[in-house]
């Protein structure tokens, strides 16, 4: 762009800065994951953790996730019943964002990424479903260590348009990392009919009763 942009046509242009914001966005997405790993593996780590709405958090992801690609379906159903949960809404959110990004790479573009969000007893289940090649049972729990990328056969969701790998295996295993400081956990399970959820279960503790009185978080 800098050295040839008067021999390019307009498509080209356009076209080249298309893949300068997309890769750029990679790279930060990458970064923003390694330096959450960090912290969150330090010592003395403090969460800021507060009594947040699932729903707003889901909506915020799923607002960014339509602006991120606008070209791909998303879709969410929520618990309008959830009450507030226990949890740093920040760090919530980027495990949804990651979980998002990563249902987009493996996911059809035919069929909707699907965010689910509702109660089971105590538990809050956050879900992000896709409807992909799947993840062979023997590699399921591969696929949240570090640096690790599973590939299915013939699968090119995770090339460039150069053909390069891309990801650097972190996305997960920073997910995974979150659910744990919040004291839950994030597993991968074949979806009936072809796909995966990712399925991230919380304790959510009791809301103070100022919260339960005014009728927060209820539907």
């Amino acid at each position: 762009m800098k050295d040839q942009a008067d021999r390019l046509s307009e498509q080209q242009r356009t076209h080249l800065l298309g893949v300068i914001v997309d890769e750029a966005e990679q790279l930060a997405r990458v970064t923003s994951n390694t330096l959450q790993l960090a912290r969150l593996d330090s010592p003395g780590l403090n969460l800021n953790l507060d009594w947040e709405s699932a729903e707003e958090i889901v909506g915020a992801v799923l607002r960014r996730a339509r602006q991120r690609d606008a070209r791909r379906a998303i879709v969410a159903q929520v618990d309008g019943s959830i009450p507030l949960v226990w949890c740093d809404a920040v760090l919530l959110a980027q495990m949804l964002d990651n979980l998002v990004d990563n249902a987009f790479k493996h996911g059809t573009s035919v069929m909707p990424v699907e965010i689910v969000a509702r109660c089971e007893d105590e538990i809050l289940l956050l879900a992000v479903q896709d409807r992909g090649q799947g993840v062979p049972e023997a590699l399921r729990e591969r696929v949240f260590e570090m640096f690790e990328r599973v590939d299915q056969a013939g699968d090119t969701t995770l090339l460039s348009e150069q053909g390069v790998r891309r990801g650097a295996g972190l996305g997960l295993a920073v997910c995974r990392t979150i659910a744990r400081v919040h004291g839950g956990e994030l597993t991968l399970t074949a979806r009936a009919g072809g796909g995966s959820s990712l399925e991230c279960r919380l304790p959510m503790g009791t809301p103070p009763a100022v919260f339960a009185a005014s009728g927060w978080g209820a539907a």
